[in-house]
Parts: structure tokens; C-alpha cells; sequence
């Protein structure tokens, strides 16, 4: 006896569908998109031009998963004319002339020179395309779809051309009940409830779907009365004899003995009814006759199944098995086997017709190995041909079939998509190789076609629900819908929503472009707006493709050509510039933010992003009471736990966190500087210092743990840990709303350290996902009640362009990076999609603190990115091919190693590229415009009308919205106000000048005269007890200061007064640290005694609570320091009041009055000057 073990198995994941329903178009013509049956005639051969042979993949042997068997498509008939729309004055065609040609050479003879009137005649080769089938199908049968679901495929089905939906209520499980389940099989009677309740204890054995059971015919009702409405079909199926999991249980448990088929009595199939149990067929005939009778006049074919016989049971050789008797009698195999399958075929076949519809089946068991010595066939029944078979799953050829007269409906199984297989890797017949197998195989292209050109009614593309668990994600079905639909484009009716959005995108206002410009652009235009119900989606690409080329080609008149320059220029640079500082891992202190701040607003950035919980937490509130767990956490208790976690995290011995006092002169600096504030506070990762708080408060184990225990990452499940989180989140919400707009709370990089890179990938596999989500959205909504705007890292953010979870619509994605291997972000495209908004934060112009050459974001690198990377080009896009919603860019400044030495003139240096390489979008250095207009005398009637018009002009004509890439302007502006100033002439004769005067009045009007003088920095000493006594140590290097005198200059006897001062430019103090510790010096027969530095003698060791200060401007030499930060001073300013000891005759003008309300005036411009600073 031959052996009878297969080589490979395979579950075949679809079903097919088809309708042979003639379309109906505009013209009111009837188009056959079938062939003719062939009850009197054989298969009906399609004249074509010469097909190509069949060429088989070979198969491993050793494969576990079937290889889609690919043939070489013949190429396809083109009509070379261009097929041209009813009732339009211009062809396609004529487009492309218009478009390439000179718009000058455009004449309108041209455009009249085609008949208004012309009906161009249509192609019956494109009408026989729109005439075919296009079906989707659903695997409605092992997953539950609501009615809901069923009606959005039916919306994207109509609206993208398919014509019908293929609907397996029937498929293992049998997710469709009617009103009436009566049956009346033989003698026996069973009640509508007992087979209800029997179906759908079978239906919940074979999968319990929570999100429901099975449709009720109400809802069927309206779901095929809604499809009507859409004018989508409905294709039903009912699989039997396999695929029938739910009905073998109903009807055991109804009493059926035994209707499973058992293979050799050793192996019982949980699908496939056993064809030598009458009772059970007369009993599954009984019932697709009640479903048939339920659909009869409300769909037009009904699919019979008919595909994998017991292939559980015979590891995919089930109709080997029924076929094996004719070849080995006697020795086990079902008697006539194939025959009873081919009578029971033809049995249900029969109970459609009646019901005056067209049977469909799959074609594998059709004339199994193409034998057809066992048995016809019923003609009528549409072969859904979705396999080409494989290694010893020989099924009949498509050519075969259509020969004996079968009409054939093309469901090429690679286009299959499963549920839940959502990407390459995840399974056969996932979403990446159906979408491949799209763009490789056209619809006209049947499996195994023997080299022929196979008739065809229509093809169908499926989704399946093998794994029925799986979550539905109607993005992805869409997908594939329009993959599809895109692929066969000639063969779908345009969608009407694309064609009117592509209109809606065209300009109206129609006067901004020259008369040329518009020729092409009013006929391509016109042509689309002829598209109609006869439109091919191909076509209307075309079309749309042609109004785009032609609205690109459209030029702006050159007054409107100026208007939207200034307006893109305002745009721009409305953007936000931001610096990002890491002081969460390293310690910052006020002066070096102080000074990153004067260099921000100095290149023109927007804002400062001041990550100061990151890893560490570098920012303690006054108050960090924090009621969270039912319990109050002390203030002090909280200061200490964060502190004590810091600097478990990094003791920097430059500081640790900074104080609210610090916060609030920062922010008070920053603003006056024009710089706002964007607060970070990292979490669930990037929790170092936090982690170790929360244990030490009593928290136990709020670490994530996977592969190993993380120190950066909160545990979602920890309850405990998450509510102290959220609550000391919100404390610093609180102090930053009233001093920002926008609030990040980090959510990047979660648990990296105890998964390899892997956390979200981890989230997923243990169902957490859902918990950061809920964690990430919790935040959100909270910064959104407290008046700010979230913002957030986007790694988290639907992991893998996955939307099983929902996050918060509302949130700023700060888009750093699209991943890298085994790290699958969401692309940027998919979020914007979402409907999200950007601050463009790319990963390409990063700088981590002291790396170079080789090292993750070195120095150089970030420089040379700035030049190359474009402000708005996201990571993994390609600016400006796409260009998405973004409301600025970051610069990031990183300590990932927080011990390297911060180095304030490289990140000047970075922070200068940036803005020098994106001039366009950062404001001009306005700090000498400033300075001048701080010079405009505040009262300017004691000068002369000519001279004060001349001023009021340069004023009246300033520019404060000038970008960098117009410093030029700003420089002009400048010398156009000093000239202005400088051209101020004082009035100098006032007075009567009648006969009984006695002398004309002088009055002394004096001029402002503006002196630069140097500052000297302080020297301050700071004690420091791990350094050897006697040893200095610069920390910071002095730098003198700048400032300013305002003068006054008698315009008489050019006699000088100060009148106030300013201090331009702070001086930075000089510190130095100098040694206490006590050195022991071993005993030595000659010791020289040290010489003393000038700077030590006499001196007093200073306080180590008090800073001791020196007015000194000596520098002591620095040994590895910063760049100097400038210090804090306070300022004296010094205003004298103008005044006048002339005596005046008693019959002159009172000059002295004019004189004091000078010294009045110029007094209260001293005033207005004192401890005012320049930018």
C-alpha cells in the first residue's frame, strides 16, 4: 500500500465570492462582465493576444508554510488611444499638451479648436472592466463584526468601487441566527430554540468572542438593506462540508450521532462532516436551505464552501483520502468517497437554484487533480479560484475548469490577509505579503491558468480570521482595500471623494496668477469636474495628476507673488526655535542658563526646553508635600528622597538640583529676554533619582522589571508608584502654568535597560501597552486641565504604526526618531495621519555633552547636520516631498555621560549652525536696534519740527520681523536711526522779540551724549576642603563688564553732566576655589619650603557659608574650567537733576521754567534708564 503521509500541511486562510450581475452605466447600456454558462456550449474563449506559459515556484521540501504559487502574467490588452470622458471639451491628452507646452505659446484658438459638443465613443473594453466583479470579502464566521464594523466596510467598499461584500456567516463558527431555526429533517422535528441554542453553544466552543456571538436577522435586514442603499452587493456563505466546527457541535448536541469525519477511526476532524452520515448531511442540507430561502431575492449568489475536506484530520490530504478508494479498495478508505462529495456538491447547488440565485464554491476540491472520472459538476456553480495548490495539493487548473464550463471568480490567495498578521514576520498571509501580492498580480491573472488566458468574472480580495482573537483594524483591511483597488485602477469607478477633494484643493481666487499660467490649469480643471459614474479610477488619477501638474505650473502675478513671500516669510519664522538642555542628568546652574538664555535670544530662538527631571531631578519645589496612596508624603521627607536619588543617579559636584527662587529669576530672565520656558519631567522612564525616592518613602518595588530589574523605568502595574508619580507630576504642572504653555512629560524610551531596546515591543507581549496609554493619556488630560499643552517623546506613541490602543489626540509629539532594527516607531506619516502636530526634534542634530569622532551624536556630526538636515524635515522623511504639521523645531543638548565637562562654547557653537543654517526661520540679532531706540529722547518738543519728522519717519518704518537671512536690513535700520538721532537739533531761540524787551531769551538746550565704559568683575573665594592647602582652583573666569553713561552736554558752554547709567553688559565674577585640607608631608632630609603666591599673602581664609568678594579685576590662570558665566549684580545707578543758576530780567520770558521742565524730563529718562539691560 502506497504511503499516504503528506509532505506539507496548510490551513487555507480565505474563501472566495463572486456575482455575475450586469452593470449598468450612464449611457444605459448593458455590458455581460461574465461568460456565458456553458450549458450548451463549452468554456468561451477570449480572443487575446498570445499568452504566456505557466511558470510554477519550485517548492523546499523541507518548507513548514506553502509558497503562493506565482504565474507569468501575459501581458495585458492595451487600447494605445487614450480613453476620453462623455461631454468634455478636452481629452486627456490634450492636457498633457497644454501642461509641457510654453504657457506663452498657449493660444486660446487651441482650447476652442476642440467641439463643445463632442461625445468622444466609448471604449467597450474599459465598460467590460467596470462590468466586472470587485468583491471584498469578511471573515465573518470564526471572528464576530458588529453591525457597526459591517457598514464601514460597506461605506469604503462603495466609495472605492467594489461591488459587492462577501460575508461568511459560516465559516467553523456560524455567526448569522435566523428568527425561525425550525428544521425538519426526515422524521425528526427540531425547534427553533433548540437549534439556536445548539448553534451557538458551537459557535462559543469553537472561538467565545467577547465582543459578541452572531448577528440576528434584524440586523441582517438592515445591514442588506444599507448595502442596497450604497448599491453593494451581498454575497452569504455557508461552508460546508468543511469548516463547519460549530454546526458538528450543534448538532451533537441536538442529538446527531457521530457526524464528524474520522480518519481511519484514529483521528475525528473537528471541521469536516462525515459524507457516510446521512443524518448529518440531510441535516446540513436542511439548514443552508433555510438561510438560502432567508436570502433568496436579496442576493444574487450564495457560497457553498466546498473547500479543505478534513484537511485537520489527513494533514492536508483530505481529498486524497476521498479520492483513494477507486485507486486501493477495501483497504479503509471512505467508499466512493469523491463521488458522494461531488452528488452532495451538486445536492446544495440545487437548494441555491431553487432559491433563484447562482452557486459559488472554492475551487480545490473541484475536479481534484484534475480527474474527472469520479463525476460532473453542476456547470452553474462560480469556482472562487483562490489556489494554485502545492506540494501534494493538486488541484485542477484554472483552464480546466473554465473549460468544462465553470465561470470563474478570481481569488488569488496572494492577496490574502489574516487578522492580526499585521506586518512581514508575523505569519503567512500577512499584511506586507498580501500587499505584495497586489502590486505583483493583477486581477485579470488567474492562478495555475496552464498558460491560457483564463475567462473571469471579477476578482476578490479577502481578510481571514484564523486566529480569531485577533484585533480587527479596519485601517488595515482599508488598506488592502485600496492596494487593491490602485492595482486594477481601470477596472474601479473613481471615487467621488478624492475627486472632489482634488477639487476643492484648487485654487478659486483665480486673479493672483497671469492669464497664461491659467490656460492649462481652467482645462485640466474642467476635465475633472467632468468625472463621473463611468470614471475609471485610473482615469481619474490621471486627471487629478494633471490638475495638480497644471496647479503647479500656475504663476503668481508679481504684486501676489510679493504677498505670499512675506507671508510664508511671517510663518516661518512664527515657528518655534527651541534649545533643549539636559539638566536632569547634569547640574546647570542659573548663571550658565542665564547665559544659554542671553545666547538664545541673542540667534533668535523662541523658547528654552529645561529638562530638569531626566534620569535625575534637578528641581525642587519649595513645598514637595505630595498627597498620593491615601497617605501625605513631608515636604522634607520628599526634598531628601529626590535629592538622595539624584545623586545615586550622578553626584555632580557642581551642584545638585535648583531651587524655586532660582526657577523663578530664571523664568523672570528668560522672559525678559524674550525666551519662553518649556518644562520637562521624564516618566515612566528616565525615572533614575524618582525610583530610588519612592523606596526610600516607602514604596516598594517600583521598578519595571522584564529580562532584568530597570533603574530607569516605573512598573505600570504598581499602583503605588504610579499615583506618587502622577501627584508629583502635577505639583510641578502646577508651578509651570503660570510660566509656560507647554508642559513634556517625556514617555520615550521605556525600560531600554532591561529589554534590550525591546520595552514596548515587551508592553505588547505582556498586554502593558494598554497601561502606558491609560498612564500617557492620564497626564495629558492632566496638563490640559491645568492650561497647558501636553508634550511628549513619540516612541510610545502607536508602537509600529499599530493603533490597538487609542493616546490623546491633543498631545505635541516632540518627533526625535523613527526607530532603528527591533525598534519600530510609528512613522511620522502614520501620526500625522492621526491627526498629531510636531516639534521637529530630529535625532540628526543631537549633541551629547563631550562626544566626539566615533561616539552617538558627536560634536561635529550635530554641526555638520545643521546644514544638511532641513528645520522641518522629520526623521525618516525627506523634506519637502513630505511635509507634515509642524510647529517648530529642537536643538538637543544631551549629558548622557553627565561627568563629561560642560563646554558652553561648543554648544554655542551648535546652537550658532542651527540658527545660521535656518535663517529664514530665526529672528535678525535686533540687540543694536534696541539699544539705538533706548537712546530716543522720551520728550522730543525741544527740537526742532524738521528734525523730529525726520525721526518719527526711521521710527515709523522699523522692522521688527526681519529674519537672520536679513541682517542687512536691521544693520540699515540701525544707521538710519542713529543718523536720525543724530540729527536732532534742540531749539535754541525762544522768546519775544518786541521793542519793549529788554533782551531776547537764550534758553540752554543740551544735548544726550551716550559713553561706553568698562566694568570691573569681582574676585569671590570659596573655601573648598578637599583641596590641598595652599592650592587655588579657577571655577569660573572673571570678564569684565560694560557700561553705559548718559551725558549731558550744555549746548552753551558744552559743559558734561552724568545724568544716569547703565549696565550694558554684566560683569562675570571671578571664582576661585581655595584649599584647607591639611597636608601631611613625610619626613625628608631636605625640604624645600613653597613659594607663596602673590595672591596669598595677607589674605583671610574665607568663610565657607559667605563668599568672600574682592573688587579686583586681576585674573587668576584657570586650571580646566568652563567658559565664564556672568553673575548676577546688583546695579547703582546715579541721576543728578538738571539745574539753572542763570538770573533772568524781570521783563523777559521765564527761561527757568523751560529749564526745569528739561531737567524734569531728561531726570525721568535717567530714571527709566537705571538697571535697564541690553539684549
Amino acid at each position: 500500500m502506497k504511503s499516504h503521509q503528506p509532505r506539507y500541511a496548510i490551513r487555507k486562510y480565505a474563501v472566495g465570492a463572486a456575482s455575475v450581475l450586469i452593470g449598468f452605466f450612464a449611457s444605459a447600456q448593458v455590458v455581460a462582465a461574465d461568460t456565458p454558462t456553458t450549458t450548451d456550449s463549452p468554456a468561451t474563449t477570449v480572443p487575446t493576444q498570445p499568452s504566456e506559459g505557466e511558470s510554477t515556484s519550485s517548492l523546499n521540501e523541507e518548507a513548514s508554510q506553502p509558497v503562493v504559487e506565482k504565474t507569468t502574467a501575459p501581458a495585458p490588452i492595451v487600447d494605445q488611444s487614450q480613453p476620453t470622458l462623455p461631454d468634455r471639451e478636452l481629452r486627456v491628452s490634450d492636457l498633457d499638451r497644454l501642461i509641457r507646452e510654453e504657457a506663452s505659446s498657449v493660444a486660446e484658438s487651441d482650447v476652442a479648436a476642440q467641439p463643445a459638443t463632442e461625445t468622444p465613443a466609448k471604449d467597450p473594453d474599459q465598460e467590460e472592466k467596470l462590468a466586472k466583479k470587485k468583491i471584498v470579502s469578511i471573515d465573518a464566521g470564526r471572528k464576530y463584526f458588529s453591525p457597526e464594523q459591517i457598514k464601514e466596510i460597506i461605506d469604503e467598499a462603495s466609495k472605492t468601487g467594489y461591488t459587492d461584500l462577501h460575508l461568511l456567516v459560516g465559516n467553523d463558527g456560524l455567526r448569522f441566527v435566523l428568527d425561525d431555526m425550525s428544521l425538519k429533517v426526515g422524521d425528526t422535528s427540531y425547534s427553533s430554540q433548540a437549534v439556536t441554542d445548539a448553534v451557538e453553544k458551537g459557535t462559543k466552543a469553537y472561538y467565545d468572542d467577547p465582543n459578541g456571538t452572531a448577528l440576528t436577522q434584524a440586523q441582517m435586514d438592515d445591514i442588506l438593506a444599507y448595502a442596497k442603499s450604497k448599491k453593494v452587493g451581498v454575497i452569504p456563505t455557508i461552508n460546508s462540508p468543511g469548516h463547519m466546527d460549530a454546526i458538528l457541535t450543534a448538532m451533537e448536541q441536538l442529538g446527531i450521532e457521530n457526524p464528524h469525519f474520522n480518519y481511519f477511526g484514529t483521528k475525528k476532524s473537528a471541521r469536516t462532516v462525515d459524507l457516510d452520515n446521512q443524518k448529518a448531511l440531510d441535516f446540513t442540507k436542511a439548514l443552508v436551505d433555510k438561510y438560502a430561502a432567508y436570502f433568496s431575492g436579496k442576493a444574487d449568489i450564495f457560497n457553498i464552501g466546498l473547500d479543505e475536506y478534513a484537511n485537520d484530520a489527513t494533514d492536508a490530504h483530505g481529498w486524497q483520502v476521498l479520492q483513494a478508494s477507486k485507486h486501493w479498495p477495501g483497504e479503509g478508505y471512505p467508499e466512493k468517497g469523491y463521488e458522494k462529495f461531488i452528488q452532495y456538491a451538486n445536492d446544495l447547488a440545487a437548494i441555491v437554484k431553487k432559491h433563484k440565485m447562482k452557486p459559488m464554491a472554492f475551487n480545490d476540491g473541484i475536479y481534484y487533480n484534475g480527474d474527472t472520472s469520479y463525476g460532473t459538476f453542476d456547470k452553474d456553480i462560480i469556482v472562487s479560484y483562490w489556489t494554485g495548490g502545492w506540494n501534494g495539493y493538486d488541484v485542477a487548473s484554472s483552464k480546466l475548469l473554465s473549460e468544462l464550463g465553470h465561470q470563474i471568480l478570481n481569488t488569488n490567495d496572494a492577496w490574502y490577509y489574516v487578522l492580526g498578521r499585521d506586518k512581514a514576520g508575523s505569519g503567512w498571509y500577512n499584511l506586507d505579503q498580501g500587499l505584495e501580492g497586489i502590486s505583483k498580480s493583477a486581477i485579470d491573472v488567474v492562478q495555475k491558468n496552464d498558460g491560457a488566458k483564463v475567462p473571469f468574472i471579477g476578482g476578490m480580495v479577502a481578510a481571514w480570521a484564523d486566529t480569531p482573537s485577533a484585533t480587527y483594524k479596519k485601517d488595515l483591511l482599508f488598506k488592502l482595500m485600496h492596494a487593491f483597488a490602485d492595482k486594477n485602477a481601470d477596472y474601479f469607478v473613481a471615487d467621488p471623494e478624492v475627486v472632489e477633494k482634488a477639487l476643492s484643493e484648487a485654487p478659486t481666487d483665480l486673479d493672483h496668477y497671469t492669464p497664461e499660467s491659467l490656460v492649462a490649469f481652467t482645462a485640466a480643471k474642467k476635465a475633472l469636474e467632468g468625472a463621473g459614474a463611468n470614471t475609471t479610477r485610473a482615469e481619474a488619477k490621471t486627471l487629478i495628476d494633471h490638475l495638480k501638474a497644471a496647479q503647479d505650473a500656475l504663476v503668481y502675478t508679481e504684486s501676489y507673488a510679493k504677498e505670499v513671500a512675506a507671508k510664508e516669510a511671517e510663518e516661518k519664522l512664527a515657528m518655534k526655535k527651541v534649545i533643549s538642555i539636559d539638566a536632569g542628568r547634569k547640574y546647570f546652574s542659573l548663571d550658565q542658563l542665564k547665559r544659554i538664555v542671553d545666547k538664545a535670544s541673542e540667534l533668535g530662538y523662541s523658547d528654552l526646553h529645561l529638562l530638569v527631571g531626566n534620569d535625575g531631578m534637578r528641581f525642587v519645589l519649595d513645598d514637595m508635600t505630595v498627597e498620593a496612596n491615601g497617605k501625605t508624603y513631608a515636604s522634607d521627607d520628599v526634598k531628601k528622597a529626590i535629592l538622595e536619588g539624584t545623586k545615586a543617579y550622578y553626584d555632580d559636584p557642581n551642584g545638585q538640583a535648583l531651587t524655586q527662587a532660582e526657577m523663578d529669576e530664571l523664568h523672570a530672565y528668560a522672559t525678559a529676554k524674550g525666551i519662553g520656558l518649556i518644562a520637562a519631567v521624564n516618566s515612566p522612564g528616565h525615572m533614575d533619582a524618582l525610583l530610588v525616592a519612592m523606596e526610600k518613602l516607602g514604596i516598594e518595588n517600583p521598578q519595571a522589571s522584564f529580562d532584568t530589574v530597570s533603574k530607569t523605568t516605573m512598573d505600570l502595574t504598581n499602583e503605588a508608584a504610579v499615583n506618587f508619580t502622577k501627584a508629583l507630576i502635577g505639583k510641578y504642572m502646577d508651578y509651570f502654568k503660570d510660566k509656560s504653555k507647554i508642559f513634556n512629560y517625556g514617555t520615550d524610551e521605556y525600560a531600554n535597560d532591561a529589554t534590550s531596546a525591546q520595552g514596548w515591543y515587551y508592553l505588547k507581549w505582556y498586554d502593558l501597552y494598554g497601561k502606558f496609554a491609560e498612564y500617557s493619556n492620564s497626564l495629558a488630560a492632566m496638563a490640559r486641565e491645568k492650561g497647558l499643552q501636553p508634550m511628549a517623546f513619540n516612541d510610545g506613541f502607536y508602537y509600529g504604526d499599530e493603533d490597538d490602543v487609542a493616546f490623546d489626540k491633543d498631545v505635541l509629539i516632540s518627533y526625535w526618531s523613527k526607530g532603528w532594527w527591533g525598534y519600530n516607531l510609528a512613522s511620522p506619516q502614520y501620526l500625522a495621519d492621526k491627526g498629531y502636530k510636531f516639534l521637529n526634534t530630529n535625532g540628526d542634530w543631537y549633541y551629547v555633552l563631550g562626544h566626539k569622532g566615533d561616539q552617538s551624536y558627536p560634536l561635529e556630526k550635530a554641526i555638520q547636520n545643521t546644514e544638511t538636515v532641513p528645520f522641518e524635515q522629520l526623521a525618516s522623511t525627506k523634506y519637502p516631498d513630505v511635509k507634515l504639521p509642524t510647529s517648530g523645531s529642537m536643538l538637543g543638548i544631551w549629558a548622557d555621560e553627565p561627568a563629561n565637562e560642560y563646554k558652553e562654547e561648543e554648544v554655542f557653537q551648535v546652537m550658532e549652525a542651527f540658527a545660521n543654517h535656518n535663517k529664514d526661520y530665526f529672528k535678525a540679532d535686533f540687540t543694536a536696534l534696541r539699544k539705538a531706540v533706548a537712546t530716543v529722547p522720551t520728550d522730543l518738543d525741544i527740537y526742532t519740527p524738521e528734525s523730529r519728522a525726520a525721526l518719527a519717519k526711521v521710527l515709523d518704518s522699523l522692522n521688527w520681523n526681519v529674519s537672520r537671512a536679513h541682517q542687512d536690513q536691521v544693520d540699515q535700520e540701525v544707521a538710519a536711526l542713529t543718523q536720525a538721532l543724530a540729527g536732532l537739533k534742540p531749539i535754541t531761540q525762544v522768546g519775544s522779540l518786541a521793542e519793549n524787551d529788554v533782551k531776547a531769551l537764550v534758553e540752554d538746550k543740551p544735548s544726550l551724549e551716550i559713553v561706553e565704559k568698562e566694568l570691573d568683575f569681582d574676585l569671590v573665594e570659596r573655601t573648598n576642603p578637599d583641596l590641598a592647602k595652599g592650592e587655588r582652583r579657577v571655577i569660573q573666569t572673571g570678564v569684565k563688564g560694560q557700561g553705559l553713561e548718559y551725558v549731558e552736554v550744555s549746548a552753551l558752554d558744552q559743559s558734561r553732566k552724568v545724568i544716569a547709567t547703565e549696565v550694558a553688559t554684566e560683569p562675570v565674577a571671578e571664582i576661585v576655589e581655595v584649599g584647607t585640607k591639611e597636608v601631611v608631608i613625610p619626613t625628608s632630609p631636605s625640604v624645600e619650603a613653597p613659594v607663596k603666591s602673590d595672591l596669598l599673602v595677607n589674605k583671610v581664609v574665607p568663610d565657607h557659608s559667605t563668599p568672600q568678594v574682592i573688587s579686583k579685576d586681576q585674573p587668576v590662570a584657570p586650571v580646566n574650567t568652563p567658559t565664564p558665566i556672568p553673575a548676577v549684580v546688583e546695579k547703582e545707578v546715579r541721576s543728578e537733576a538738571v539745574s539753572s543758576n542763570k538770573q533772568l530780567p524781570e521783563t523777559g520770558v521765564e527761561s527757568a521754567l523751560g529749564l526745569a521742565l528739561l531737567g524734569a524730563i531728561l531726570g525721568a529718562a535717567g530714571m527709566d534708564l537705571k538697571n535697564k539691560k541690553r539684549d
